[in-house]
C-alpha cells in the first residue's frame, strides 16, 4: 500500500510539473555600443536556467516544459555586435533551449523574470553588457542574424491510444434484449477501431484482446504501462425503459450530471467488487490524490475529446439528450491520461440492440471515434 502511494505522489509531481507553455516571441535591442537586452516572452511563468559556456562563448538559456511557436524559430536580427547567432531547439522533448553565440568575451549578463502587466505576457528580461570595451561591429556582410534550430529532425513518436473493452470474463455486463452479452459488443467494436486507427497512424494498445476479466484499477494500469496519450472505454447501455435510445459520452467527475449517470457509475463501479476485487482498499489516500489529478489539467483534456466524440457521433447516430455527462467512474480516475467511457447505446431497446450487432453500424462509431482523435490531437499543445 506504501509503494502505491509513493508511486502515485511521484505521479503527482511529473504532473504538476509537466503543463507545457509556449515561448511566444524572442526579442533582442540595443541602445548603445555598450548595452543590450534579450527577452523571451512565455505564456506562463515556468523554470528557467541560464549558464555560460567557454571556447566560444556562448550563452545558455533552457526554459522547462516548453515548446516555441513556429515563428520564433524564424525570426531576424540585427547584429550589432551582441550575438552573433541564435540558436535553438528542445534536447530532450521538454526543455526549450536558446544559444545565443557571444562575439565578445567580456561580455557580461545579469537577467530577472516580470509577471504579466497590461496584458502582456510573462518576460525573462537577460541583460547584456560590455565590460572594458566596446561591441564588435558587425560584419558589413551580414547584418542580420537568424535564429537556426539545431535539432536532429527525429520521427515523430506516435500517440498512443489505449482502447478498453468494457467487462470480459465472468462479468457479462448488460444482457441485450436478443440475448447478447455487453463484453462480446465492447470487444468487437475495440478491435475493429484498434484497426481504423492503426490505418490512421496511430499506436493502439487493448486493455483486453479476449474474453477476460480484467478489475477496473488493472485498466488503468495497463493504460499506464502503454504510456497512453488517450484512454477511451467503450460500452453498452441498459435501462428498465425499454424505448430509451441513443449514445452518450462520459467524463470523470466528483459529482454525477443526473441521477442515471450516477447510478450508472455505481453499477459499473461494482464489477470488482462483485469479483472479489473490493475498491474500497484505495481509499482515501489513493483515491483522493486520482480525483485531485482528474479536477486539473486530465480533466480538461478528457471534456475536449469528449466534446469532439459528441460532435462526431452526431454525424453518425441518435445521441442522448445531454450527451456529454459526468460521473465518478473508476476506470477514468486515470492521474495523467486524458479519458472518456462512451456507451454505445441502449442493449435494452430492441431496434438499437440489432443495430449495435452489425459490423457496418458499429464501423460508422468507429470512424466516428477516429475523426474525434485526430481533430482532439491536432488542436492540442504538444
Amino acid at each position: 500500500m506504501i509503494k502505491k502511494i509513493i508511486y502515485v505522489a511521484c505521479l503527482l509531481i511529473l504532473w504538476t510539473n509537466s503543463v507545457w507553455a509556449h515561448i511566444q516571441d524572442l526579442r533582442f535591442s540595443s541602445d548603445s555600443d555598450t548595452k543590450a537586452r534579450f527577452v523571451i516572452d512565455l505564456e506562463s511563468k515556468k523554470d528557467i536556467a541560464l549558464f555560460r559556456l567557454g571556447d566560444p562563448a556562448r550563452l545558455v538559456i533552457d526554459v522547462k516544459n516548453a515548446k516555441f511557436v513556429p515563428e520564433c524559430q524564424t525570426k531576424q536580427f540585427t547584429n550589432t555586435g551582441f550575438i552573433s547567432g541564435i540558436r535553438t531547439g528542445t534536447p530532450d522533448g521538454q526543455t526549450a533551449r536558446i544559444v545565443l553565440d557571444l562575439p565578445n568575451k567580456n561580455i557580461q549578463e545579469k537577467h530577472f523574470i516580470l509577471p504579466p502587466q497590461a496584458g502582456a505576457n510573462w518576460r525573462f528580461v537577460l541583460d547584456m553588457e560590455i565590460v572594458g570595451g566596446v561591441a564588435a561591429a558587425a560584419t558589413t556582410n551580414a547584418t542580420k542574424v537568424g535564429v537556426k534550430n539545431f535539432e536532429k529532425k527525429s520521427p515523430v513518436k506516435k500517440k498512443v491510444i489505449v482502447l478498453d473493452p468494457g467487462h470480459g470474463g465472468q462479468d457479462p455486463g448488460a444482457i441485450s434484449v436478443s440475448g447478447k452479452y455487453e463484453k462480446d459488443l465492447t470487444l468487437k467494436m475495440a478491435k475493429e477501431t484498434k484497426k481504423m486507427l492503426e490505418r490512421a497512424g496511430y499506436n493502439v494498445v487493448l486493455t483486453r484482446d479476449k474474453d477476460v476479466f480484467i478489475t477496473l484499477r488493472g485498466r488503468i494500469q495497463k493504460a499506464h504501462e502503454a504510456n497512453g496519450d488517450l484512454f477511451i472505454s467503450i460500452h453498452a447501455d441498459s435501462a428498465r425503459n425499454r424505448s430509451a435510445q441513443g449514445l452518450s459520452v462520459y467524463t470523470i467527475s466528483e459529482t454525477a450530471s443526473d441521477k442515471e449517470a450516477a447510478a450508472l457509475a455505481e453499477r459499473e463501479n461494482k464489477a470488482d467488487i462483485l469479483m472479489g476485487m473490493d475498491l474500497g482498499e484505495y481509499q482515501p489516500e489513493v483515491g483522493n490524490i486520482l480525483i485531485d489529478f482528474a479536477k486539473t489539467y486530465t480533466m480538461d483534456q478528457s471534456a475536449k475529446y469528449a466534446a469532439e466524440v459528441v460532435k462526431e457521433m452526431r454525424k453518425e447516430v441518435q445521441l442522448v439528450p445531454n450527451a456529454h455527462r459526468f460521473a465518478g467512474f473508476v476506470v477514468l480516475k486515470s492521474p495523467s491520461i486524458p479519458s472518456v467511457l462512451v456507451e454505445l447505446g441502449y442493449l435494452s431497446n430492441k431496434q438499437e440492440d440489432k443495430a449495435l450487432q452489425k459490423e457496418s453500424y458499429r464501423a460508422g462509431l468507429s470512424r466516428a471515434l477516429v475523426r474525434a482523435v485526430k481533430t482532439y490531437f491536432a488542436n492540442t499543445l504538444e
